[in-house]
């Protein structure tokens, strides 16, 4: 995004056909058309040829289209440009002292190095000690050890070995407690010193037996040490507390901050209610229930009329209701729902199957919205659907297999209702999640009314039409890449969105297997594309901030092989599994394995003992408690 930015930058300040606008108020998702004619940042009809020179004809001013093809390379051409130009200082006062601000708010850390010379400056060494400090000093790492041994110092300094050891003994008195020891053990022990320990049992555990520490080998320790279990994981419970690295806070750790290109929110239950303008047919709805109304109707007469149409919330279909028909049986997922109304609304269809006047038709389709958008809002329907008989489509059928949580729970239930009860609702077109880009940190360009007129204008010479053409012509082309490039972000962050909704509901451990090549596939651009296009962007989730590389991940197979779980859902398996162990029997390879495969997942161990190096878990022989 900075690159960007920065690409824009320098192209508003070599390019004078170009200006910068306020940024619109932002409202539907959609971005502008590539190719809209009434485009306001396109230059008008009788700018784009030369009045003086040339005849309106129906071809294009120039061939621009064909040209506009090869922006599937724009991603690598802007990084070309960006390597190769200077980058354009700010176009505005503000914009500057923002930038000033930003840098002056920097504070530098001090160094390790830095902080231990001030120490020896303050120290009551002689000046030839001195000498031999800041070269020990100099050979501390960034982790706070010494990394040159006595005698390559001694014979830099010119000194005797002795000498040297003399003074490190004094740096290893400097702060943090220590610095300047030459192995972890030494670093331990000089710590434990400056605090005191030096007869305690952690000292002497450091000291002589570091090594059976590291292996979590407790009962040998005690049988070692003649002192009692409990005694010895006291002790390795205080030597977890040392500091094994002493120079980790001067460590200048750079942040990096992330701004996310991509933002998916929640809908909110409300889009998804039902309104009495969207119940096109309730004369349909009550016929469905009339079965269990106390006074069934006879047979309906003959040349009974069609249904309404949308809107009319079936005033035709009145008729039949009035008339009478003689129903079958009301199968479960109907009768649910009948069952979740309130008695004013069943007393309200029964008043209106017997006076379907305008007022009791006025009530019950208040009543119905209100209690409708209740189930809507209420647990999942799709239990009680599924074993009604009635046909959904496979969008709805796969959505209900997922068990949906939160706003897609919600969308769900709405499409069992629409779909159990056909032509009696408006379709609801609202999506579960709702996916933005980011446009706020983009520049909103337009070619500068003042050159569209001096391109019309006839006295006008031709070096300079040719270089206001010219100038219109980048800028039309850096206008129009930009509104690519954010449509492209848009249709991935919506097919990832759409191909991942159980992530969105439930977590990580919900992540599918999803390559570029089928979002590709689905967006309409190459794999390659997709790959520039997600390359070092995030996405700003209800589960939190996500690379959108983090969404692209190989496959393992699941047992009867009818699907695939991601490798990051194993891996969160497998984090969950070792939380919830027993600590005095922690779960092996093998155990995780088992339990992986009790789940439906095929894995080998080796696998298990892979992701849990990247987890950084230790193996199971070390999570041990005694």
């Amino acid at each position: 995004m900075l690159e960007l930015q920065a690409l824009v930058q320098q192209e508003l300040a070599q390019n004078p056909v170009l200006e910068e606008t306020p940024a619109p108020e932002p409202a539907a998702q959609e971005l502008p058309p590539l190719h809209d004619p009434h485009d306001p940042q396109e230059p008008p009809a009788d700018v784009r040829y030369d009045p003086a020179t040339e005849k309106p004809s129906a071809a294009p001013a120039d061939d621009f289209d064909a040209e506009f093809q090869r922006l599937v390379q724009m991603d690598q051409e802007w990084r070309d440009v960006f390597s190769q130009g200077n980058l354009a200082a700010p176009h505005n006062e503000e914009e500057e002292e923002r930038r000033q601000f930003m840098f002056d708010s920097l504070v530098a850390g001090t160094s390790l190095q830095e902080h231990l010379l001030e120490q020896v400056r303050l120290s009551e060494l002689d000046e030839k000690q001195r000498a031999i400090a800041e070269l020990i000093v100099g050979n501390v790492d960034e982790r706070g050890y010494l990394q040159s041994s006595l005698e390559e110092i001694a014979f830099s300094a010119g000194v005797p070995v002795e000498q040297v050891a003399e003074v490190l003994r004094v740096v290893q008195t400097f702060n943090p407690p220590g610095v300047a020891a030459r192995d972890l053990r030494e670093c331990l022990l000089l710590q434990l010193e400056r605090a005191g320990r030096r007869d305690s049992l952690e000292y002497r555990i450091v000291d002589r037996h570091l090594e059976t520490l590291a292996k979590h080998r407790y009962p040998e320790l005690a049988r070692a040490l003649g002192v009692d279990l409990d005694a010895v994981k006291a002790a390795a419970e205080r030597i977890t507390h040392l500091e094994p690295r002493p120079g980790r806070e001067f460590t200048s750790e750079d942040q990096h901050y992330v701004v996310p290109e991509i933002f998916v929110t929640p809908n909110t239950p409300e889009a998804f209610h039902f309104s009495v303008a969207e119940i096109r047919d309730l004369d349909r709805l009550v016929a469905t229930w009339a079965p269990l109304l106390e006074a069934p109707a006879p047979p309906p007469t003959a040349g009974a009329p069609d249904p309404g149409t949308p809107g009319d919330h079936g005033a035709a279909t009145a008729a039949l209701v009035t008339g009478g028909w003689t129903f079958g049986p009301v199968d479960p997922f109907a009768r649910a729902v009948w069952d979740g109304l309130s008695d004013r609304t069943r007393a309200l269809v029964r008043q209106y199957r017997q006076t379907p006047d305008p007022a009791t038709r006025s009530a019950l389709l208040t009543a119905l919205c209100r209690d409708l958008n209740r189930l809507v809002t209420g647990p999942s329907l799709f239990d009680r659907a599924a074993l009604s008989g009635r046909s959904f489509s496979a969008e709805t059928l796969a959505r209900g297999r997922e068990h949906p949580r939160g706003i897609s729970r919600v969308k769900l239930n709405r499409l069992l209702l629409e779909e159990a009860f056909p032509r009696v609702f408006l379709r609801n077109t609202e999506e579960d999640y709702l996916v933005s880009t980011n446009n706020d940190t983009l520049p909103h360009l337009r070619i500068s009314h003042t050159y569209k007129e001096l391109m019309a204008r006839p006295d006008s010479s031709e070096e300079v039409r040719a270089y206001i053409r010219e100038k219109i012509r980048a800028g039309k082309y850096l206008i129009k890449s930009l509104q690519l490039r954010q449509q492209t972000l848009l249709n991935i962050g919506r097919e990832i969105v759409r191909r991942q909704r159980e992530f969105f509901d439930k977590g990580p451990t919900h992540l599918r297997p999803m390559t570029m090549a089928q979002v590709a596939g689905a967006v309409g651009v190459h794999e390659t594309t997709v790959s520039r296009a997600v390359s070092g962007k995030y996405m700003q989730t209800p589960q939190g901030l996500f690379e959108l590389r983090y969404f692209f991940t190989s496959g393992l197979p699941t047992a009867g092989g009818n699907g695939a779980v991601s490798n990051e859902s194993v891996k969160q398996m497998i984090l969950e599994l070792v939380s919830q162990e027993d600590k005095n029997k922690p779960l092996s390879d093998e155990e995780i394995v088992r339990l992986l495969g009790a789940r439906g997942i095929l894995i080998a161990r080796r696998t298990v003992a892979k992701y849990r190096s990247e987890l950084n878990i230790l193996p199971s022989h070390l999570r041990r408690a005694y």
